[in-house]
């Protein structure tokens, strides 16, 4: 049975504090925690008993009297038991470690993509698509990883030790010197290495990342690279980024082999001093020659405990080194604010701005300034002008995508940002310029989100988008695959299906972004005629380029440098013989 999961906004994502967040993740009441240490032990026990045994059989035969047979056997019976529990206990340990583990991978990925969901497309258009891909897949793999290792060689290391620690307190206290001395030893070989280690597992992540982003758009610009014959030197960009890659990986592994030669030469060395401190005692009478081997095996647990801990922690360093990388994401503050906002069950499709101005980061000049329409429910607005005249930031504020930074929009007289613009956004469909399809069947693409569409009311989208004779000439009809983006379909194809797409949910206000861009003289006016029927009753916003295709308009806002430069229908524009005027002369 699945674990409900983590609301990821909800979720208080620490990246400064890994542990704190992991526990949070795991999502596991405090008993399950204690269970599976207890489960743990249990599975460990046989190890942690061989030396008792060891020390016993010795003693045995160097001192007869002391050590009774029948004591013996009662060792041997006791390690038998423990060591034949170890099937049970540790496929029930690995169950309970696994399955928090994996729950946590499952809640960390799906709060990923929420979040990325509600991001702004300011941070997506600053973050490129294969960094966001490592995140989701890479990152949130060396996590498990990480919890993995954490909580089965990393606990076990810790337990080992304390156990080692308790007993030699108990029987001889004053060894606990030797354990003592391995302090410093690890500190040093901490301070030593760290910090390379975290530098060089922060650069190659940020390689991998920037790899992942370039291989998504090598393969995004294949079409584009084999219309220009550029495939050697689109190999050769790429072959560049693989040996950075190879170079900045060979650093890191150089690194961690240097640490773990380094940690297994300075354990070695100690069990060896260890060993020599155990024989004078030995030779002072302190300690049997059985609790030299027992004493010896609970310093070789911790040397190799200690060692096994530092021999892991190159690949802890990543771990941790991800957990800060999705903190990128999911502790980012550029997001969609709707919680306790009004919810807006449905609009009429009035649509005010107010001296509404919006500035990109990167440009010295407002993208939209001081732009002021009132657009009554049910009319068509065109807006046309230059490139970078700021309509399409004007349609992205519309949307909701892109808040204003002076002025408001309202809906129906209600103020955006005191609305829940998910909800909003039911009432707006939006025909973009660039269309965007998934690899799914026709029917998938234009139903997409929807579930309660009769076959009446799809048959007649298809014809309103005079798409009807193009599932009639494909083999499957409406189940035809049409490949990644579309590419088994015609650029006029792809378009029509992005406009059925949008009349199926019958918006209260349609935005048609350069709708007939990517279509021949036949289909853009098929689509025309279609447009023309969608626009009855819909408030609307058309941008274009053709100003042939915007005669229908009831007003045409021509925008310059953010601004109106001029507003009025069709004829009237045209009789003004101002901008709008010689717009319309250049395209004949």
């Amino acid at each position: 049975m699945n674990r409900p999961l983590l609301r990821p906004l909800e979720l208080e994502y620490s990246s400064a504090r890994p542990f704190w967040t992991l526990l949070r993740l795991l999502n596991r009441p405090w008993f399950f925690h204690v269970g599976t240490v207890a489960v743990l032990v249990v599975k460990h026990s046989p190890m942690w008993a061989l030396p008792f045994l060891i020390a016993g059989v010795i003693d045995s035969l160097s001192t007869p009297a002391t050590f009774s047979t029948s004591r013996l056997a009662v060792y041997f019976a006791a390690v038998t038991v423990l060591v034949v529990q170890n099937i049970v206990s540790h496929t029930l340990f690995i169950s309970m470690l696994s399955g928090a583990v994996r729950d946590l991978e499952r809640t960390l990925r799906s709060a990923l993509v929420t979040r990325l969901q509600h991001l702004s497309i300011a941070f997506h258009d600053r973050t490129e698509s294969g960094r966001l891909q490592a995140k989701v897949l890479r990152d949130v793999e060396q996590v498990q990883m990480f919890c993995m290792l954490l909580g089965d060689a990393g606990m076990l290391a810790l337990l080992s030790v304390l156990f080692a620690v308790v007993v030699t307190a108990i029987k001889q206290p004053y060894l606990l010197i030797m354990f003592v001395l391995m302090t410093p030893l690890v500190a040093g070989l901490r301070a030593l290495f760290g910090r390379h280690i975290d530098e060089s597992n922060r650069a190659f992540r940020t390689q991998i990342e920037q790899m992942s982003s370039d291989v998504v758009e090598m393969l995004n610009m294949i079409p584009v690279v084999r219309a220009h014959g550029l495939e050697e030197e689109e190999s050769e960009r790429m072959a560049t980024q693989f040996q950075e890659v190879n170079r900045r990986g060979r650093k890191l592994d150089r690194m961690n082999a240097l640490f773990g030669a380094s940690s297994w030469v300075t354990f070695q060395l100690s069990m060896v001093a260890g060993l020599a401190v155990l024989v004078w005692c030995n030779r002072r009478g302190w300690i049997s020659i059985g609790d030299i081997v027992l004493y010896q095996s609970l310093f070789s647990m911790i040397v190799m405990c200690v060692s096994q801990l530092l021999n892991i922690y190159p690949q802890l360093a990543r771990g941790l080194e991800s957990i800060r990388s999705i903190g990128e994401v999911l502790e980012c503050p550029d997001i969609e604010r709707n919680s306790g906002r009004r919810t807006v069950d449905s609009l009429a499709g009035q649509v005010t701005f107010e001296t509404v101005s919006y500035k990109y980061e990167s440009d010295r000049e407002p993208a939209v300034r001081d732009f002021s329409l009132d657009v009554k429910p049910g009319e068509c607005i065109a807006l046309v002008g230059p490139s970078g005249a700021g309509k399409s930031t004007l349609i992205q504020l519309l949307i909701g995508f892109r808040r204003p930074q002076d002025g408001r929009i309202l809906f129906d007289g209600l103020d955006m940002e005191t609305c829940d613009m998910r909800t909003v956004r039911r009432s707006i469909s939006v025909v973009p310029q660039e269309t965007i399809l998934f690899s799914g069947s026709i029917r998938e693409n234009i139903l997409y989100g929807l579930n309660d569409i009769s076959d009446e009311k799809l048959n007649g989208i298809l014809r309103a988008a005079h798409l009807d004779d193009v599932i009639a000439s494909l083999p499957r009809g409406l189940e035809t695959r049409i490949g990644e983006d579309g590419a088994l379909l015609s650029g006029g194809q792809r378009q029509r299906i992005a406009i059925a797409r949008a009349l199926i949910r019958d918006p209260r206000i349609l935005v048609l972004d350069e709708a007939t861009s990517a279509l021949d003289v036949v289909s853009e006016k098929k689509v025309q005629e279609a447009i023309d029927r969608a626009v009855e009753n819909r408030t609307t916003f058309i941008v274009a380029h053709r100003l042939s295709t915007i005669r229908r308009a009831n007003r045409i806002v021509v925008m310059k440098a953010g601004r109106i430069a001029e507003t009025g229908s069709f004829d009237e524009l045209m009789a003004r013989r101002g901008q709008f005027f010689e717009m319309q002369q250049l395209q004949h």
